[in-house]
Protein backbone atom coordinates (compact mmCIF):
# COMPACT_ATOMS: atom_id res chain seq x y z
CA UNK A 1 0.00 0.00 0.00
CA UNK A 2 1.10 3.40 -1.45
CA UNK A 3 -0.32 5.04 2.20
CA UNK A 4 2.13 3.34 4.36
CA UNK A 5 5.17 4.46 2.42
CA UNK A 6 3.45 7.89 2.54
CA UNK A 7 2.77 8.09 6.08
CA UNK A 8 6.58 6.45 6.84
CA UNK A 9 8.10 9.23 4.49
CA UNK A 10 6.23 11.91 6.23
CA UNK A 11 6.96 11.10 9.93
CA UNK A 12 10.83 10.74 9.15
CA UNK A 13 10.37 14.23 7.58
CA UNK A 14 9.20 15.81 9.95
CA UNK A 15 11.56 14.24 13.08
CA UNK A 16 14.26 14.74 10.39
CA UNK A 17 13.28 18.55 10.18
CA UNK A 18 11.94 18.66 13.98
CA UNK A 19 15.59 17.17 15.23
CA UNK A 20 18.55 19.38 16.06
CA UNK A 21 22.46 18.28 16.39
CA UNK A 22 23.51 17.93 19.92
CA UNK A 23 27.23 18.34 20.17
CA UNK A 24 29.78 15.67 21.77
CA UNK A 25 30.47 16.16 25.30
CA UNK A 26 33.77 16.77 25.91
CA UNK A 27 35.67 15.56 29.22
CA UNK A 28 37.72 18.40 28.62
CA UNK A 29 36.31 20.36 31.24
CA UNK A 30 36.72 17.82 33.83
CA UNK A 31 40.68 18.24 33.18
CA UNK A 32 42.72 20.47 35.56
CA UNK A 33 43.82 23.57 34.79
CA UNK A 34 47.85 22.78 33.93
CA UNK A 35 46.25 20.11 31.36
CA UNK A 36 44.08 22.93 29.75
CA UNK A 37 47.12 24.87 29.99
CA UNK A 38 49.30 22.15 28.03
CA UNK A 39 46.40 21.15 25.56
CA UNK A 40 46.06 25.12 24.41
CA UNK A 41 50.07 24.63 23.98
CA UNK A 42 49.69 21.89 21.41
CA UNK A 43 47.32 23.26 19.63
CA UNK A 44 49.12 26.47 19.16
CA UNK A 45 52.43 24.78 18.33
CA UNK A 46 50.65 22.22 15.97
CA UNK A 47 49.21 25.27 14.18
CA UNK A 48 52.57 26.92 14.06
CA UNK A 49 54.05 23.99 13.08
CA UNK A 50 51.56 23.60 10.19
CA UNK A 51 51.92 27.58 8.75
CA UNK A 52 55.70 27.33 9.40
CA UNK A 53 57.13 23.65 8.71
CA UNK A 54 60.68 23.80 10.45
CA UNK A 55 62.18 21.03 12.09
CA UNK A 56 62.65 23.24 15.32
CA UNK A 57 58.77 24.03 15.36
CA UNK A 58 57.97 20.31 14.23
CA UNK A 59 59.92 18.96 17.02
CA UNK A 60 58.13 20.82 19.22
CA UNK A 61 54.85 20.15 18.33
CA UNK A 62 55.82 16.83 18.54
CA UNK A 63 56.97 17.10 22.54
CA UNK A 64 54.05 18.89 23.40
CA UNK A 65 51.74 15.82 21.77
CA UNK A 66 53.77 13.29 23.60
CA UNK A 67 53.47 15.09 26.88
CA UNK A 68 49.59 15.91 26.78
CA UNK A 69 48.73 12.44 26.07
CA UNK A 70 50.85 11.06 29.09
CA UNK A 71 49.47 14.26 31.70
CA UNK A 72 46.03 13.08 30.40
CA UNK A 73 46.90 8.90 30.96
CA UNK A 74 48.14 9.78 34.25
CA UNK A 75 45.28 12.14 35.32
CA UNK A 76 42.83 9.34 34.31
CA UNK A 77 44.82 6.84 35.76
CA UNK A 78 44.66 9.03 39.18
CA UNK A 79 40.84 9.43 38.73
CA UNK A 80 40.19 6.13 38.56
CA UNK A 81 42.16 5.34 41.39
CA UNK A 82 40.00 7.61 43.29
CA UNK A 83 37.30 6.48 42.52
CA UNK A 84 37.77 2.56 43.09
CA UNK A 85 38.79 3.92 46.73
CA UNK A 86 35.79 5.58 47.31
CA UNK A 87 32.94 3.31 45.35
CA UNK A 88 30.82 1.39 47.42
CA UNK A 89 27.31 -1.00 46.14
CA UNK A 90 25.65 2.08 46.99
CA UNK A 91 27.39 4.62 44.79
CA UNK A 92 25.53 5.73 41.94
CA UNK A 93 27.94 4.66 39.34
CA UNK A 94 28.55 1.61 41.20
CA UNK A 95 26.28 -0.87 39.04
CA UNK A 96 27.39 0.91 35.28
CA UNK A 97 30.55 0.41 36.51
CA UNK A 98 30.26 -3.26 36.65
CA UNK A 99 28.13 -3.62 33.96
CA UNK A 100 30.71 -1.52 31.54
CA UNK A 101 33.31 -4.33 32.96
CA UNK A 102 31.57 -7.00 32.13
CA UNK A 103 30.47 -6.25 28.71
CA UNK A 104 32.97 -6.85 26.10
CA UNK A 105 34.02 -3.94 23.75
CA UNK A 106 32.31 -3.86 20.18
CA UNK A 107 33.79 -6.38 17.70
CA UNK A 108 33.24 -6.30 13.86
CA UNK A 109 31.78 -9.22 13.09
CA UNK A 110 34.08 -11.37 10.23
CA UNK A 111 33.10 -12.99 7.61
CA UNK A 112 30.81 -16.04 8.43
CA UNK A 113 31.49 -19.96 7.56
CA UNK A 114 29.09 -22.06 6.16
CA UNK A 115 26.49 -20.02 5.03
CA UNK A 116 23.29 -21.49 3.43
CA UNK A 117 23.39 -21.15 -0.23
CA UNK A 118 20.04 -22.70 -0.65
CA UNK A 119 16.84 -22.28 0.90
CA UNK A 120 15.10 -25.13 1.68
CA UNK A 121 12.58 -26.61 -0.45
CA UNK A 122 9.79 -26.80 1.73
CA UNK A 123 9.65 -23.41 1.83
CA UNK A 124 8.22 -22.83 -1.36
CA UNK A 125 5.56 -25.30 -0.82
CA UNK A 126 4.59 -23.59 2.70
CA UNK A 127 4.47 -20.17 0.89
CA UNK A 128 2.07 -21.81 -1.25
CA UNK A 129 -0.33 -23.16 1.33
CA UNK A 130 0.14 -19.69 2.99
CA UNK A 131 -0.76 -18.02 -0.04
CA UNK A 132 -3.84 -20.21 -0.62
CA UNK A 133 -5.24 -20.04 2.89
CA UNK A 134 -4.98 -16.32 2.59
CA UNK A 135 -6.53 -15.63 -0.41
CA UNK A 136 -9.92 -17.18 0.52
CA UNK A 137 -12.55 -14.91 2.00
CA UNK A 138 -12.93 -14.01 5.33
CA UNK A 139 -15.87 -16.40 7.13
CA UNK A 140 -16.42 -14.00 9.96
CA UNK A 141 -16.26 -10.18 10.41
CA UNK A 142 -14.02 -8.53 12.75
CA UNK A 143 -14.74 -5.69 14.56
CA UNK A 144 -13.15 -1.95 12.64
CA UNK A 145 -10.61 -0.45 14.46
CA UNK A 146 -11.65 2.42 16.45
CA UNK A 147 -9.58 5.99 17.29
CA UNK A 148 -9.71 5.39 21.05
CA UNK A 149 -8.12 1.99 20.43
CA UNK A 150 -4.99 3.52 18.48
CA UNK A 151 -4.88 5.96 20.88
CA UNK A 152 -4.11 3.19 23.68
CA UNK A 153 -2.00 1.01 21.59
CA UNK A 154 -0.28 4.22 20.63
CA UNK A 155 0.23 5.00 24.44
CA UNK A 156 1.12 1.29 25.50
CA UNK A 157 4.54 1.77 23.51
CA UNK A 158 7.82 1.64 25.19
CA UNK A 159 9.87 4.24 24.25
CA UNK A 160 13.22 2.52 25.09
CA UNK A 161 12.50 0.37 21.98
CA UNK A 162 15.07 0.43 18.60
CA UNK A 163 13.25 1.05 15.72
CA UNK A 164 13.00 -1.04 12.39
CA UNK A 165 13.96 -0.30 9.35
CA UNK A 166 11.79 2.15 8.29
CA UNK A 167 13.57 4.63 10.92
CA UNK A 168 10.02 5.43 12.95
CA UNK A 169 10.92 5.15 16.60
CA UNK A 170 8.09 4.66 19.46
CA UNK A 171 9.05 7.56 20.59
CA UNK A 172 8.11 9.55 17.49
CA UNK A 173 4.98 7.29 17.07
CA UNK A 174 3.48 8.82 20.90
CA UNK A 175 4.55 12.19 19.24
CA UNK A 176 1.09 11.64 16.22
CA UNK A 177 -1.67 13.87 16.14
CA UNK A 178 -5.11 13.09 15.98
CA UNK A 179 -5.35 13.22 12.54
CA UNK A 180 -2.04 10.86 11.92
CA UNK A 181 -4.15 8.40 14.33
CA UNK A 182 -6.94 8.81 12.45
CA UNK A 183 -5.19 7.85 9.39
CA UNK A 184 -3.57 4.89 10.71
CA UNK A 185 -6.54 3.51 12.17
CA UNK A 186 -7.93 3.75 8.46
CA UNK A 187 -4.86 2.11 7.45
CA UNK A 188 -5.33 -0.70 9.83
CA UNK A 189 -9.34 -1.20 9.02
CA UNK A 190 -8.37 -1.45 5.06
CA UNK A 191 -5.33 -4.03 6.15
CA UNK A 192 -8.35 -6.07 8.01
CA UNK A 193 -10.94 -5.84 5.26
CA UNK A 194 -8.73 -6.78 2.70
CA UNK A 195 -6.68 -9.27 4.39
CA UNK A 196 -3.42 -7.62 4.16
CA UNK A 197 -0.16 -6.59 5.56
CA UNK A 198 2.23 -4.10 4.41
CA UNK A 199 5.01 -6.06 2.86
CA UNK A 200 7.38 -3.04 4.39
CA UNK A 201 6.31 -3.78 7.38
CA UNK A 202 7.53 -7.79 7.20
CA UNK A 203 10.71 -6.31 7.01
CA UNK A 204 13.34 -6.34 10.05
CA UNK A 205 16.74 -5.39 10.63
CA UNK A 206 18.53 -8.11 12.00
CA UNK A 207 21.87 -7.38 14.55
CA UNK A 208 23.42 -10.32 15.65
CA UNK A 209 24.55 -10.79 19.80
CA UNK A 210 27.63 -12.75 19.54
CA UNK A 211 27.61 -15.48 22.39
CA UNK A 212 30.45 -15.41 24.76
CA UNK A 213 33.01 -17.83 23.89
CA UNK A 214 32.03 -19.05 20.72
CA UNK A 215 33.54 -18.88 17.24
CA UNK A 216 33.31 -15.48 15.76
CA UNK A 217 33.46 -16.81 12.19
CA UNK A 218 30.44 -19.16 12.50
CA UNK A 219 26.84 -18.07 12.55
CA UNK A 220 25.71 -20.26 15.24
CA UNK A 221 27.71 -17.73 17.35
CA UNK A 222 25.39 -15.18 17.32
CA UNK A 223 21.91 -14.89 18.71
CA UNK A 224 19.70 -12.97 16.35
CA UNK A 225 17.90 -9.68 17.04
CA UNK A 226 15.35 -8.71 14.86
CA UNK A 227 14.42 -4.66 15.10
CA UNK A 228 10.65 -4.66 13.57
CA UNK A 229 8.67 -1.73 12.77
CA UNK A 230 6.93 0.26 15.42
CA UNK A 231 3.94 0.74 13.49
CA UNK A 232 3.89 -3.03 12.30
CA UNK A 233 3.87 -4.34 15.93
CA UNK A 234 0.54 -1.92 16.43
CA UNK A 235 -1.42 -3.42 13.63
CA UNK A 236 0.01 -6.86 15.05
CA UNK A 237 -1.30 -6.46 18.41
CA UNK A 238 -4.86 -5.44 16.29
CA UNK A 239 -4.57 -9.04 14.92
CA UNK A 240 -3.88 -10.14 18.29
CA UNK A 241 -6.65 -8.95 19.86
CA UNK A 242 -9.09 -10.12 17.46
CA UNK A 243 -7.80 -13.22 17.53
CA UNK A 244 -7.92 -14.11 20.90
CA UNK A 245 -11.53 -12.05 21.31
CA UNK A 246 -12.63 -14.82 18.50
CA UNK A 247 -10.90 -17.81 20.10
CA UNK A 248 -12.58 -17.30 23.56
CA UNK A 249 -16.19 -15.95 22.13
CA UNK A 250 -16.11 -19.67 20.22
CA UNK A 251 -15.27 -21.49 23.15
CA UNK A 252 -11.85 -23.03 20.96
CA UNK A 253 -9.37 -22.24 23.76
CA UNK A 254 -9.60 -25.26 26.04
CA UNK A 255 -9.25 -24.95 30.02
CA UNK A 256 -5.78 -27.05 30.52
CA UNK A 257 -4.40 -24.61 27.36
CA UNK A 258 -1.81 -22.50 30.17
CA UNK A 259 0.73 -21.32 28.14
CA UNK A 260 0.37 -17.91 26.09
CA UNK A 261 -2.54 -17.18 28.14
CA UNK A 262 -2.61 -14.08 30.28
CA UNK A 263 -2.84 -14.72 34.26
CA UNK A 264 -1.73 -18.23 33.65
CA UNK A 265 1.38 -20.01 34.67
CA UNK A 266 3.38 -22.68 34.82
CA UNK A 267 2.88 -23.19 38.57
CA UNK A 268 -0.71 -22.78 38.33
CA UNK A 269 -0.86 -25.76 35.62
CA UNK A 270 1.24 -27.79 37.96
CA UNK A 271 -0.93 -26.53 41.42
CA UNK A 272 -3.53 -27.84 39.36
CA UNK A 273 -2.01 -31.18 38.08
CA UNK A 274 -1.15 -31.79 41.81
CA UNK A 275 -5.07 -31.39 42.91
CA UNK A 276 -6.49 -33.42 40.11
CA UNK A 277 -3.99 -36.38 41.61
CA UNK A 278 -5.04 -35.72 44.99
CA UNK A 279 -8.62 -36.04 44.63
CA UNK A 280 -7.80 -39.04 42.79
CA UNK A 281 -5.93 -40.75 45.73
CA UNK A 282 -9.22 -39.80 47.80
CA UNK A 283 -11.66 -41.49 45.59
CA UNK A 284 -10.16 -44.49 45.32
Amino acid sequence: MKVTSALTSHVRTVVEKCGREVPASSDRRKFPPDILELIRAKTAALRRASAYPTPEYRSRARALQREVKARVQEFRNETWSDLMEEIRPSHKAFWKITKALKTEGYTPIPRLKDLMVQLPLTTRSIEEEVIQKTSLEPKDDLTPVSLIEVQLLVKSLKTRKAPGLDGVSNKAIKCFSQPLLSLLAAIFNACLQNCYFPSVWKEAEVIGIHKPGKPRDLPASYRPISLLSGLAKLLGRVHKTRLINHLFGKGLIIDEQFGFRPAHSCPQQVLRLVEYVMEGFKTK
